[in-house]
């Protein structure tokens, strides 16, 4: 059997197809041959989160948010789906936090409950929240260092 050339070069734009989209599913750091289980997380402010962000539950990557639904017809909470590892059992009890660090980077964290008996179930929500982090400490502050202002003032003028 002959191959032609219109055959190769049909074979070859085939596969160079297939090598893009799993490519870019890569780099979106997407496994599509995983077989993880789908969570949902409810959050009233997700704070720019995107998909493929990671989650991790006591410093370990344990999976990526794969989607975000806003419902625009009801005012409720903004539901994240979420792929973790079939591996990891969350128990009752556990919350979802969106932290942010100094360079604007985000990710989720689990904080997993001490409920050794009852589990949340694959297709369950986990309640969310927004830790401000390091620069929402900052942030409190500023109130109490406006205070502080106008006496620095006058005591960096005395001491002038």
């Amino acid at each position: 059997m002959k191959l032609t050339k219109e055959i190769r070069i049909a074979l070859v734009a085939v596969v160079g197809i297939l090598v893009m989209y799993f490519g870019i599913n890569f780099l979106k750091g997407i496994n599509l041959f995983s077989t993880n289980n789908t969570y949902y997380m409810t959050f009233d402010d997700i704070q720019g989160l995107g998909a493929s962000t990671p989650i991790y539950a006591d410093g370990y990557k344990v999976g990526t948010v794969d989607a975000i639904e806003f419902d625009y017809g009801q005012d409720g909470p903004i539901k994240v789906k979420a792929d973790i590892d079939k591996a990891l059992r969350i128990p009752a009890g556990s919350k979802a936090e969106i932290e942010k660090d100094l360079m604007g980077n985000l990710q989720v964290n689990l904080l997993l409950a001490t409920n050794p008996r009852e589990r949340i179930e694959p297709g369950g929500i986990i309640p969310g929240a927004v830790n401000a982090g390091a620069m929402g400490k900052v942030a409190d502050m500023v109130p109490a260092i406006e205070k502080m202002l106008p006496k620095l003032d006058s005591i960096l003028g005395s001491l002038n």
